[in-house]
């Protein structure tokens, strides 16, 4: 067995692990002698991770609540885009792609408008020197007088959509076609979906059969709405015109939308849907997509307004008669995304990895430990991917994992908060605040992380109280540690094994080495 280690990932920086946080400033460092030191940090951005994409042989970009984290030498270090002018835009990353040395992603945040907690697209980051230099593109909205468009010569009904808000960037994708243009794909759930032939500076909208046909060509009865929603102007509501996934390769084109999947064999002119009522589909609500190196396309499905829909992983198989045919597997498990080696096929789901040598049969992974008995502390995986080296990553919300051996050994690699002297005794809890029911779950628990930094071997106790400083939980009591840092876990239970109520907690790390006693604080903060 390989000998596995724990890579740490130290920062001068407060933890954030959950989707859609805030990043926040920490060390610069300088990647060439070209790139202005303002522009990242060392480090991966976050602990959750939702989307993970292979740019070449050593080059992947990770995607999270934090920004954007950028790896050139397949893990050895990793780097974090601040969000600020000349670098990756403002937000949380919802879609990135690339092709050759060139770069997009897409950034979104919160707003409140009316009391309600709306999501607004941030536009484009686009770098073409693989990330050194960056410009923004603004989200893709339309003109308020731009209210129809022309499809083989008639003239259909469009919606404008206008604004930005709930008009975010959920995927992208790129291809050269067989004219040799390179397009730039963007699915944009109010936005729908739409095309970039400038490498998105400017984009026009793509036109998706409607709800009541699966077929949309020059033939076609072209007697409908691009709506994705009626809104107040009394358009048709398509739900197939309401993007989420796309991929693209050569002339093909596979989009995922909240009823179905669509495919096009023609850069998206004409198009194919497929779903629930006219094929294998299980569900019409197709959050990602994924297709391997033989054009098989995988998608993850979810139930939409059909009861007889259901979650699944669904992927295309080609008949004899040169039919695409659908079929469902992991039935009733909530993909969140899936990919593949030339002899396996991996899904990430709500409730772990599974490995599959036929794409029928599965097995779930054992869950995610490293030699060291590390853990992450989240059975969801977000996504998935094998990189050009056959090494397979996990997204999870508690840390960035990667293996060269299918799932039997794993590298854990996270960001904690720094320690100011390693020859201190120094404490640190993260993810803080911290919800027990929605973070870092494993086996239906919330798992907090208790960093601590030992200066020598001794022993070591841990006890959380509450804000009367009535003690709470004796997470351990005169445990053998040695020099160096160690990560421990509490379940955010008490004493009767019941989960803490809100409020904030105090957590006391008490150390002895020989004579000498030595006593450190932190506070937790629980938000349920």
């Amino acid at each position: 067995m390989k000998i596995k280690v724990i890579k740490i990932v130290i920062l001068n920086i407060s933890l954030l692990g959950i989707i859609f946080a805030r990043s926040f400033v920490a060390n610069t460092f300088t990647l060439n002698d070209t790139l202005p030191d303002s522009i990242a940090y060392e480090g991966i951005g976050s602990n959750a991770v939702s989307d993970i994409h292979v740019k070449d042989d050593s080059t992947l970009l990770f995607a999270s609540g934090s920004g954007l984290s950028i790896t050139y030498d397949n893990g050895n270090s990793f780097y974090t885009y601040y969000n600020s002018l000349g670098s990756v835009a403002y937000g949380s990353v919802s879609a990135l792609t690339s092709l050759g040395d060139k770069i997009w992603v897409a950034t979104a945040y919160d707003t409140v408008i009316s009391g309600e907690n709306l999501p607004v697209g941030n536009g484009i980051s686009y770098s073409e020197n693989s990330g050194h230099t960056w410009k923004h593109f603004p989200q893709m909205t339309d003109h308020p007088d731009s209210n129809f468009v022309i499809y083989f010569g008639d003239t259909l009904d469009a919606l404008p959509i206008t604004v930005a808000v709930q008009n975010i960037t959920y995927d992208l994708a790129v291809n050269v076609n067989s004219d040799g243009d390179t397009i730039l794909w963007a699915t944009s759930w109010a936005g729908g979906t739409r095309c970039s032939y400038d490498l998105g500076k400017n984009w026009k909208r793509v036109i998706l059969p409607p709800d009541d046909m699966d077929i949309l060509n020059e033939n076609s009865s072209n007697d409908f709405d691009l709506s994705p929603t009626s809104g107040e102007l009394g358009f048709e509501e398509n739900f197939n015109h309401m993007s989420f996934s796309v991929v693209a390769f050569g002339d093909t084109i596979a989009v995922g939308t909240a009823a179905g999947i669509n495919i096009s064999y023609d850069s998206g002119i004409t198009w194919r849907k497929y779903n629930a009522q006219n094929s294998d589909i299980s569900g019409n609500f197709v959050r990602a997509l994924y297709k391997d190196k033989n054009g098989k396309i995988y998608g993850a499905a979810l139930p939409a307004n059909d009861p007889n829909e259901y979650y699944s992983l669904v992927y295309s198989e080609v008949d004899g008669s040169d039919n695409l045919q659908w079929f469902s597997t992991l039935k009733n498990k909530q993909i969140y995304n899936s990919t593949s080696n030339d002899n396996y096929v991996f899904a990430g789901t709500e409730d772990g990895l599974y490995i599959s040598s036929d794409g029928w049969s599965w097995v779930k992974n054992g869950g995610i430990m490293d030699d060291a008995g590390v853990r992450i502390y989240s059975e969801k995986i977000y996504d998935v991917i094998v990189d050009n080296n056959n090494c397979l990553w996990v997204g999870t919300g508690d840390g960035l994992a990667k293996s060269i051996d299918r799932g039997v050994t794993w590298e854990i690699i996270r960001r904690i908060q720094s320690v100011p002297d390693l020859n201190k005794l120094d404490m640190s809890v993260y993810p803080n605040p911290f919800s027990p029911s929605r973070m870092n779950l494993y086996n239906n628990d919330g798992y907090s992380k208790i960093h601590c930094n030992f200066p020598k071997v001794g022993s070591a106790t841990l006890e959380v109280f509450d804000f009367g400083m009535n003690k709470t939980k004796t997470i351990m009591k005169d445990v053998l540690v040695t020099k160096g840092e160690e990560d421990f876990v509490w379940d955010c239970k008490n004493g009767m094994n019941d989960i803490v109520a809100n409020g904030t907690y105090f957590v006391k790390l008490t150390f002895n080495s020989g004579d000498k006693k030595e006593i450190d604080w932190t506070k937790l903060i629980i938000l349920d």
